[in-house]
């Protein structure tokens, strides 16, 4: 009897998360702000395993797997989502999760064909939602798509998730946030 090698195409790492009908893929800036945030409340849970849900980052951390797993995939093209002039208009294919008292920012796009959504990056307590200020969530993550990182056309985009789901899928984020019960 032959085995057939399973291809790295077929590979379960590599296959986006569906959520609603809704291809999920990750830039790796995403990625790395998430595991941050999980490995702080790893942490918080081994020091107060009764009370580190109450913690900022545990709170932080749930309203982010709510808008990327549930929210923004019911309906990424809501009306408020869209950023506006905000990016400058050149970037207003570029849209925006508010949360956390209006300091955090989740940054994604998404095609309605396929029905692809890609989670940029979010911003974290280095870089809340501040006016006219130089560490603003906006100012940062413009700074970022302008010098490439993510990058703002689609494919390249696109491609940059895909070399990053080998090393960091995000269904084994999404899994160790189920596993913290927030």
């Amino acid at each position: 009897m032959t085995r057939r090698k399973r291809s790295r195409e077929t590979s379960p790492s590599d296959r986006p998360l569906v959520v609603n009908g809704w291809q999920i893929f990750a830039h790796p800036l995403f990625l790395d702000q998430l595991a941050r945030l999980v490995a702080a409340v790893e942490l918080e849970s081994r020091k107060d395993p009764d009370g580190y849900k109450s913690g900022a980052n545990a709170k932080l951390l749930a309203s982010i797997h709510k808008l990327a797993f549930e929210t923004i995939p019911e309906d990424p093209s809501r009306a408020v989502h869209r950023q506006g002039n905000t990016l400058g208009g050149e970037l207003r294919h570029w849209f925006r999760a508010k949360f956390g008292r209006r300091r955090f920012r989740l940054f994604f796009r998404y095609r309605a064909d396929p029905k692809i959504i890609v989670y940029a990056w979010v911003n974290d307590e280095q870089s809340k939602r501040t006016y006219g200020s130089k560490s603003d969530a906006y100012a940062v993550f413009k700074a970022m798509v302008d010098s490439g990182n993510p990058p703002n056309a689609w494919d390249d985009l696109l491609e940059a998730c895909r070399k990053a789901a080998p090393s960091q899928p995000l269904s084994r984020l999404r899994d160790l946030i189920h596993r913290f019960g927030l």
